[in-house]
């Protein structure tokens, strides 16, 4: 599927940027300002938040103390669908973190300030805001490939 799409998506969006939270901010703005055109509102914001808790854990957990880390990243848009694949050469994501990253974590009394978990709410969320998330360790990078559906109303 993901090799289908890019046989017929045209790039929208392409950046390689320095991992730090300022340079998260104005990609995360840019990409906004395009889904926002695409999708409307809330499609916008479900891509900007996603998005954003991606780039976030890229950094902060991918990259951690490393300095000069960088990220690409390149928005494929066909007809239906946006393809966002991030691309970093970080710490990979525990292959046990991934597995957890179902969307039961969101399952928890929010009276009950000791039921709220404290990690794995951000792949979680990813899963949320996108159709399909993959994720790919290759030799030399990591892969975070993420497919957003556009809904369009039935005429």
């Amino acid at each position: 599927m993901a090799q289908d799409i890019q046989s017929r998506a045209v790039r929208v969006y392409y950046a390689n940027f320095e991992a730090t939270l300022q340079e998260v901010a104005r990609v995360c703005s840019e990409v906004h300002a395009l889904a926002l055109e695409r999708g409307g509102e809330a499609w916008a914001m479900l891509v900007d938040l996603g998005l954003t808790e991606a780039l976030t854990n890229v950094i902060r957990h991918g990259y951690g103390e490393v300095q000069n880390g960088r990220v690409t990243l390149v928005c494929l848009v066909t007809a239906h669908q946006w393809q966002l694949k991030l691309s970093d050469c970080g710490n990979p994501i525990p292959q046990a973190l991934l597995h957890q990253a179902d969307r039961s974590v969101f399952d928890f009394n929010p009276d009950d300030l000791h039921s709220i978990p404290e990690h794995g709410m951000g792949l979680a969320l990813i899963h949320k805001c996108f159709d399909s998330v993959d994720y790919q360790v290759r030799m030399d990078s990591n892969e975070l490939l993420l497919t957003k559906n556009l809904n369009f109303p039935a005429a």
